[in-house]
């Protein structure tokens, strides 16, 4: 049997996390990027006890854990009076789901999962322009005049997807009207007293929120926020922000959350879109994953953690379909595509219950019982049965 030749297009975090996933399996990949070096921008980023989990199950347990913060707690405080609102204790969910939330510098997790892809197989400065479909292949065209043949493509290249383009045309993504601010700071000019006494806080006001944590054990703070807006903010990962502007949208801070904010020198801004819930993740051979295939809001943490899921469950049935492929991708699409929807919709409705409650009840709406059915999941278990998802309100399409 011959081996089945699969380029992977792009290698950020889903990316690269599949092509780790297909080398566990024993199944070469290919991973083209068109970066001239990997990297990721400086943010913080949480995954998910089940997306561990398929990290683990991929083979990249140790080298998770070596660049990883798990928080002990969560406390959450009124963004102007200061006001205990919850202390959610992370240790219960460890034990309920046997790990924790992560927390990485998406720099560190990107090293991470490309310390389990054989070097020689990734492509840097190799840009897509074009893609030709055949019968019993899939033809490459890159810009630097490389040229190659494929009888998988998986579409990894993120939102802003060219293979996505490529299948399906422009999308129309849709504003919500709500903005994000981003910043790191140096761990040593944050007081320790901001963020006692787990080291992760969260700041609720009225159509925004705040959260602020440790990365690379204490040398790190990264910030993020949410706020509901009139402005139009563009959509992009690395807009320049002016601190002064970020000031300003949290008005009349509690004194340890203007401490905080006191000490952004540098920020980033960006507008939160939707795109459509869609089928549309495949044409024959080519498939797309993680954003590529399903963006999602920010508000339930699992934008990095279902592209994990989906690189688990993708080697799977390539592995158990290695004579046919398109049958492979299908069986994917239909156990991946009812529970990455109904991750979308409780993305989408978490955010409005946050912004417009300033209760314990509010601050408790992303907490363990609501997350139960995602983190619960068992990807190694589970790969070719179809989830079980809640049902959610049509409205919140």
């Amino acid at each position: 049997m011959e081996a089945v030749r699969i380029a992977i297009i792009g290698g950020g975090l889903a990316g690269l996390a599949t092509a780790a996933a297909l080398a566990r399996f024993g199944v070469g990949a290919e991973v083209f990027e068109r970066a001239p070096k990997l990297g990721e921008i400086g943010a913080g980023i949480n995954v998910s006890p089940q997306a561990i989990m398929a990290l683990r199950e991929i083979g990249l347990g140790e080298r998770i854990a070596a660049v990883a913060n798990v928080a002990p707690g969560v406390l959450t405080l009124d963004m102007n009076t200061g006001a205990r609102l919850d202390y959610r204790d992370q240790a219960s969910a460890a034990a309920r789901f046997g790990l924790g939330v992560h927390t990485f510098h998406r720099a560190d997790l990107l090293q991470a999962l490309a310390s389990g892809v054989d070097p020689k197989t990734i492509h840097l400065d190799h840009r897509l322009i074009g893609l030709d479909e055949r019968r019993a292949s899939v033809g490459l065209v890159f810009a630097n005049g490389v040229m190659r043949d494929a009888d998988i493509v998986i579409g990894a290249d993120g939102i802003h997807s060219l293979v996505r383009r490529t299948l399906y045309g422009q999308d129309n993504p849709t504003y919500t009207g709500q903005m994000v601010w981003r910043a790191l700071l140096p761990g040593s000019e944050v007081p320790a007293a901001v963020l006692e006494p787990s080291g992760h806080v969260q700041w609720l006001g009225s159509g925004r929120h705040f959260f602020a944590y440790y990365l690379r054990g204490r040398d790190v703070v990264n910030i993020v926020t949410q706020e509901d807006t009139d402005m139009w903010v563009e959509e992009g990962w690395s807009i320049p922000g002016d601190p002064d502007a970020m000031r300003a949208s949290f008005p009349n801070p509690e004194p340890l959350l203007a401490t905080l904010l006191s000490r952004v020198m540098q920020c980033s801004r960006w507008g939160l879109f939707t795109r459509p819930l869609t089928d549309n993740w495949a044409r024959g051979r080519i498939q797309l994953i993680g954003d590529a295939a399903h963006a999602m809001l920010p508000n339930a943490g699992q934008g990095a953690s279902q592209s994990f899921e989906d690189a688990y469950i993708l080697a799977r049935w390539i592995t158990a379909e290695r004579n046919d492929p398109i049958e492979a991708l299908r069986n994917f699409r239909r156990i991946r595509i009812p529970r990455v929807h109904a991750v979308q919709r409780t993305s989408a409705d978490i955010v409005r219950t946050k912004h417009n409650l300033r209760t314990e009840k509010a601050a408790a709406v992303d907490a363990v019982d609501r997350m139960s059915w995602i983190w619960g999941y068992d990807v190694a278990a589970n790969w070719d049965k179809p989830p079980t998802v809640p049902v959610f309100d049509e409205n919140l399409r």
